[in-house]
């Protein structure tokens, strides 16, 4: 008698023969509205989350293969004038969606990671009792018709809107903006794509080169990848490559008003730098590798803007 695990384990090997046929469609689509949704996205839970509201955007993911052979089922990110709801189908029939809400004013920071054709988005907010975390693989072809909901997400955040919205160009001090423009080619685009929402003013830049370490020792491997830290009207901005693949970004939008400090413990010849994060009664640390150098400049950075700072001691290896 086959076991539930044997049964998972050929439902998965069928469902990524139907993702490697040929002609199969890997781009997302935008519906008109959840009642578009394929079956295996419905769900009473979104319904009773979506009642209310009013649905600004439906974007399907179809399913895919990601990191080599990891089945990834059809998703659907749903967009509110209060939110995002994340639909995730699981891979057994007539089972209903694994289901995810997160509140706009609630979001306590957003990852995204671009590399190649291998995207993944990471969203931690409040939740109902402890912090909500939605993990999301996706293609990166289908970034164009993700990247404008995710910044609308992201103005929920805002007691007030940008002021300076409609305004073309980086705004910011002449100081500032010759240090973006010295940056290097790649990361001055990245800021002013990326980096630098509408509406937002850019008050500080910083960058930090990637470093190497030595290996087997005659050989050098990364350490850490070139990092670009922004801080704008209302987020700090952390702007990487990953650390092997070149070909990409890892954008981390934070915002300020849900950074309650920054505590820095020395390790080695690197600093961990972790970014406290509360709303409400709930809290949790976003982490960053820094030299001690750009750790210096960053303090001294953020004290100016009245930030709180906590100096811990050297950890010992």
């Amino acid at each position: 008698m086959a076991s539930p695990m044997d049964d998972r384990e050929k439902r998965l090997v069928e469902l990524k023969k139907e993702v490697t046929k040929r002609g199969f469609n890997r781009h997302a689509s935008i519906l008109g509205s959840i009642s578009d949704l394929p079956i295996e996205l419905r769900s009473s839970a979104l319904e009773a989350l979506a009642a209310g509201e009013v649905v600004q955007t439906v974007i399907v993911f179809p399913p895919q293969i990601q990191r080599g052979w990891h089945y990834i089922p059809k998703q659907a990110l749903v967009f509110t004038d209060t939110g995002a709801i994340h639909l995730l189908a699981s891979i057994l029939p007539d089972q209903e969606p694994q289901v995810t809400y997160l509140r706009g004013c609630g979001l306590m920071y957003m990852k995204i990671t671009l590399v190649l054709l291998y995207g993944f988005l990471e969203i931690v907010a409040q939740g109902q009792d402890s912090p909500t975390r939605l993990g999301m693989e996706f293609n990166t072809i289908s970034w164009d018709c993700l990247s404008s909901p995710l910044r609308q997400l992201l103005q929920k955040t805002q007691a007030v809107p940008g002021l300076l919205a409609g305004k073309e160009g980086v705004v910011g001090s002449s100081t500032v903006r010759q240090s973006l423009e010295k940056l290097p080619i790649k990361f001055s685009n990245g800021a002013k794509i990326y980096g630098v929402l509408p509406g937002e003013e850019l008050e500080e830049v910083i960058f930090q080169e990637a470093a190497w370490k030595r290996w087997l020792y005659f050989f050098q491997r990364p350490a850490s990848a070139n990092t670009l830290l922004l801080l704008t009207s209302n987020y700090l901005v952390v702007i990487q490559e990953e650390v092997v693949v070149k070909q990409g970004w890892i954008l981390s939008y934070i915002p300020r008003g849900n950074i309650a400090g920054i505590q820095n413990k020395p390790c080695d010849c690197w600093n961990e730098l972790s970014v406290q994060l509360k709303r409400g009664n709930q809290s949790m640390d976003y982490k960053l590798m820094l030299t001690s150098e750009t750790v210096e400049t960053w303090h001294s950075r953020w004290a100016q803007h009245g930030g709180f700072w906590q100096d811990l001691p050297a950890q010992q290896l």
